[in-house]
């Protein structure tokens, strides 16, 4: 006999066995779709501002235009940047290998030498650590190359799914507000909170990065120290680490110049650092990052490093993101479930404070 309950529970099983093989199927993509999702999430105010050129007709043509500006604007300096740093990395790798007793000398007495004299039992043998540094570049050396047709099939798959969450992504909300058992004002404040999250995120934290970045290698173009994009790039990932940020590449450049005998180089670098480098960190990175977000700080420091170790390169953007969405559910469970209790004054307020 099929009772209301025998065909609910098949249908609950059945919908949950075909979710795990959906996730399965789209798991090798999962990255390509969530960068190119909040990719449209940032980019979707400019599409809307093409599309009225057209009186709001032309999605398609509009969606396509959007893709291209991004594509001309970001991607092509990215991939040229790319190559740039991939080049300097090989000269460097080449002048480390052969010029490496002038290199160890010289790390010796800037870094060791001192920790030597502040801890008389420090040891550290540097040549072991060079060659095995040298020896997973080595080895890894050919995934570049093996890589490359793998990173167009990702670049590929990520303007596919770009154009088309910008096209229907409206769409697809509406399709998930109609599937969610909860009210639409709710859902619509949980897609407005990532919205603002993913904005603040790209257009804050990703923006601040991007430009230390440049202003590192800059600056290390300027006062000489070799391989500039390179640096600058790695500069640009260290940004994304609170508390410490581009001072684990400034710093040692530094050191580098002062090592060298560049003392004027050196002082000329030390100021780049602390005013050109130091002053976006201080002055427009709160103002980016902090407009839209509202999360705590001390909730965006554990969220960016959470979200590195649990989700890899992409943690920066989806920690916080998931710190968002978890603020969002806590607003609705607080609206939605503790409407009638008499302490809904003392938890918002608490709510609010931690966000």
């Amino acid at each position: 006999m099929r009772t209301p309950r025998l065909q609910s529970a098949f249908l609950f099983i059945a919908l949950g066995l075909s979710l795990v093989l959906a996730f399965t199927l789209f798991r090798p993509f999962l990255s390509v779709i969530v960068v190119s999702a909040m990719a449209a999430v940032v980019a979707f105010p400019l599409k809307q501002r093409i599309s009225d050129l057209f009186r709001g007709k032309g999605n398609g043509l509009s969606s396509f235009l959007t893709l291209l500006v991004v594509f001309v604007l970001i991607l092509t300096p990215v991939a040229f940047i790319a190559y740039q740093v991939f080049t300097e990395a090989l000269v460097m790798y080449a002048d480390v290998s052969s010029n490496r007793d002038a290199y160890f000398d010289t790390l010796a007495r800037v870094a060791l030498e001192p920790l030597q004299r502040l801890m008389p039992g420090f040891v550290f043998d540097i040549d072991s650590a060079i060659k095995q540094g040298l020896g997973i570049f080595t080895a890894n050396f050919g995934r570049l190359f093996s890589g490359t047709v793998e990173v167009f099939v990702d670049l590929v798959l990520f303007l596919i799914a770009f154009y088309y969450f910008l096209k229907d992504g409206p769409r697809f909300a509406r399709a998930f507000m109609a599937l969610s058992p909860l009210h639409d004002k709710f859902d619509q404040d949980v897609f407005d909170r990532m919205s603002l999250a993913i904005n603040s995120m790209v257009r804050g934290q990703l923006l601040v990065a991007l430009i230390q970045g440049l202003l590192t290698g800059l600056g290390f173009a300027l006062f000489g120290v070799p391989s500039p994009a390179l640096w600058g790039s790695l500069a640009a990932i260290c940004a994304l680490v609170p508390g410490v940020g581009t001072s684990l590449v400034i710093v040692p450049g530094i050191l580098f110049l002062f090592a060298t005998g560049q003392t004027l180089p050196g002082l000329g670098l030390l100021a780049w650092g602390g005013l050109a480098v130091g002053l976006i960190d201080n002055m427009l990175g709160p103002t980016l990052i902090g407009k839209g977000a509202k999360i705590h700080p001390l909730f965006v420091l554990f969220a960016v490093l959470g979200g590195l170790a649990l989700y890899g390169p992409l943690g920066f953007l989806l920690g916080p993101l998931t710190v968002s969405f978890v603020f969002a559910l806590l607003d609705i469970y607080r609206l939605l479930i503790l409407r009638d209790r008499p302490i809904l004054t003392e938890k918002s307020r608490i709510t609010n404070d931690l966000a």
